[in-house]
């Protein structure tokens, strides 16, 4: 272990998940600690001082999160907590009451993690949210996007998070219908059955993604829009060469890592200004 090193508690009821934490942490030279409930999380909090950083999911048996948070900040004031939860607002408002030094959201992708972990532990204000800042009720447009949008995605489950943020309109801030597609076949078949306005590729999908916008916009039903989203950080230098294809198409390509609260917030007001230039809007006081 390296003098000096950080030392990092998971807690986390899933050990699937304090695994690979742990094996990440290990590699980056952090001192490693896990916990599979709050009732372990605590009893580590007091025999394991100092600990300089606390990964905390919120769902636990027994002893949950937000017991733990409240322990951390009344017992263990130096310590820095970040929030890991699956997509939901449940205990938003309760956590940022009591004091929280970051989110993540399950499933996170390791550029999210390492940005936010490296950001926290090099001093971001306890509170603060990592991602864009709020919107100011004077940036808000005067009416409400309204689209049917269809996501390209390489797994249900990698679709699920986004279903979750976009079907929801406090979360999304728009009225949208979803759906979603496994490959270039589907994507056409559902191009037919669910006509979209809007028409979202996943860039781990690259290599058949600018093959697809074409056939996708030459077709009967084609969307009004089609974006691709993703981070490109874990693109091979290949599939780097389909980006100057995607661009000579005029596609707008989003950089975001999809599976952070971030990312979702960024895609969601490509979408929503996407749908408002196209006038897929519910006017104010519309019947």
């Amino acid at each position: 272990m390296q003098a000096g090193a950080k030392r990092v508690l998971v807690v986390d009821d899933e050990p699937e998940v304090t695994i690979a934490l742990q094996i990440f942490f290990l590699g980056k030279g952090y001192e490693m600690l896990t916990a599979l409930d709050g009732l372990q999380a605590l009893r580590l909090l007091r025999q394991q001082q100092p600990i300089d950083l606390v990964l905390l999911d919120m769902k636990m048996p027994g002893v949950n999160g937000v017991e733990v948070l409240k322990f951390i900040r009344a017992e263990c004031p130096s310590t820095k907590a970040i929030v890991v939860t699956a997509y939901d607002l449940q205990f938003q408002e309760m956590v940022e009451q009591i004091g929280v030094d970051g989110f993540l959201m399950k499933p996170f992708g390791i550029q999210a993690l390492t940005q936010t972990v490296e950001q926290v532990l090099a001093g971001g204000s306890r509170g603060h949210r990592f991602g864009p800042p709020p919107r100011q009720a004077a940036e808000e447009p005067s009416a409400q996007p309204k689209a049917r949008l269809l996501f390209v995605e390489p797994s249900e489950y990698t679709y699920r998070v986004k279903e979750v943020f976009f079907s929801n309109s406090d979360k999304s801030g728009g009225s949208y219908e979803v759906s979603a597609a496994y490959s270039a076949e589907e994507t056409l078949r559902q191009l037919e059955a669910f006509h979209p306005d809007i028409l979202l590729v996943d860039l781990s999908m690259l290599g058949s993604a600018s093959d697809l916008a074409a056939q996708a916009m030459r077709s009967k039903a084609h969307p009004k829009e089609l974006i691709i989203h993703g981070s490109s950080a874990m693109l091979l230098p290949q599939q780097n060469n389909r980006m100057d294809d995607l661009n000579k198409l005029g596609v707008k390509v989003v950089q975001n890592e999809s599976f952070t609260r971030a990312g979702l917030e960024r895609l969601g007001e490509v979408i929503r200004s996407t749908a408002v230039a196209q006038g897929l809007v519910i006017q104010p006081n519309a019947g």
